[in-house]
């Protein structure tokens, strides 16, 4: 957002990492866009035969224009979501009974019915067990859904993340270092993914408390110019009052000084006077009009400005408290226990290699010994 004193044109590198910021924000409001469709259609998909899931999720991600952006995805999702579902089913809104006791008729209000009918109700959130129950009964159609390929498990943590941080979520996602547990015993994401997805994560929380910080810090700036501004303008305003005053003043000074028919010297100084303070007057009348009216817009600009910022702060505030910052309070155990695991198994990969090296070199040193040995018997022959 440009602010008054910006410099329009942008050295290179600022220019590129601009670029990259914006970049970075679509992509993310895409991506968030594409979880909501597939939380969405889930609903409407959760009574289906689980058997015809695949090619159905495989469809509609291609079709829908949600989920055009990553169709592998969206595709992930939607299996994911609907599997989901299958925990805590969500209910069909019955339709009221028909008949005369159902309150008349009618073309339209038979329509209300049609669509109330077609409405479909959340199911309760599930527990963190039934979550986990769910993904080992179904890992066979979650494997099949990611292809196996690094990006399609790439695709099941992040869809995973959106939904434990979603309402459907909220009884489940304290338990997300176990959920992760389940899918990386399943053999459902590797190590590496785990890892690329959590060092993905981790930046985009990075770039979000960096945003949050500069956003609080232009936001201190505007509290203090919205001060300044209406000060300005209340002084203004002050003026504005003692200018119209002093002109009313003038203007009956003025009528009280002309003069009659036959005036005396005294009485034509005393009127010309008392028409040239109310000309200064009018002049001061004018120009704090005009003060008032600059001071008036400035503050108008500066609100706006600061309106906006404090949207911004509380939505970054928001959002630093929940989404990947959430999912991150709960999921790092797993993370931190993966990451230890990895260096457990870095240092027995390290001294078996150093034992390796040990074990060839005694060997070679032995055969060494043998060799002369050899060559000592055959010289005392």
């Amino acid at each position: 957002m440009m602010r008054r004193g910006d410099d329009p044109k942008l050295a290179p590198e600022q220019e590129q990492a601009l670029l990259e910021k914006l970049r970075l924000q679509r992509e993310q409001k895409s991506y968030g866009l594409l979880q909501l469709e597939a939380q969405s259609l889930s609903a409407r998909m959760a009574t289906m035969d689980l058997t015809t899931l695949s090619s159905v999720a495989k469809e509609t991600s291609a079709a829908n224009s949600a989920m055009a952006c990553a169709p592998l995805d969206g595709r992930v999702a939607l299996v994911l979501n609907v599997l989901l579902r299958t925990c805590s089913p969500p209910a069909a809104k019955d339709s009221p009974a028909k008949g005369k006791g159902a309150g008349g008729g009618g073309k339209k209000q038979q329509n209300s019915i049609k669509a109330a009918a077609a409405k479909v109700l959340e199911g309760e959130p599930p527990e963190s067990a039934q979550v986990r129950k769910v993904v080992k009964a179904n890992k066979a159609l979650l494997a099949e859904a990611t292809n196996n390929t690094a990006a399609g498990q790439l695709a099941l943590l992040k869809a995973f993340q959106a939904w434990l941080v979603s309402p459907q979520g909220v009884n489940a996602v304290v338990n997300a270092a176990k959920i992760l547990m389940v899918l990386y015993e399943t053999d459902l994401a590797e190590d590496e993914v785990f890892t690329k997805f959590w060092a993905d994560l981790q930046a985009q929380l990075a770039r979000e408390e960096t945003e949050y910080a500069e956003a609080k810090s232009a936001f201190s700036t505007l509290t203090a110019e919205k001060a300044a501004a209406e000060e300005a303008a209340a002084e203004a305003t002050r003026g504005e009052k003692d200018a119209i005053w002093s002109e009313k003043q003038a203007e009956a000074h003025a009528q009280a000084t002309r003069c009659g028919g036959n005036p005396s010297k005294e009485e034509e100084s005393a009127e010309k006077a008392a028409i040239a303070n109310l000309k200064k007057c009018k002049e001061y009348r004018t120009q704090t009009g005009k003060v008032f009216a600059a001071r008036a817009k400035d503050l108008t600009t500066v609100n706006a400005e600061f309106e906006t910022s404090q949207r911004l702060v509380e939505q970054l505030r928001l959002k630093g408290e929940g989404g990947g910052a959430l999912f991150t309070k709960h999921a790092a155990p797993f993370f931190e226990w993966l990451a230890a695991s990895s260096e457990e198994e870095d240092e027995e990969a390290e001294k078996k290699e150093v034992k390796a090296e040990a074990e060839k070199k005694e060997v070679k040193a032995e055969a060494e010994n043998k060799e002369v040995k050899a060559e000592k018997e055959v010289d005392v022959d």
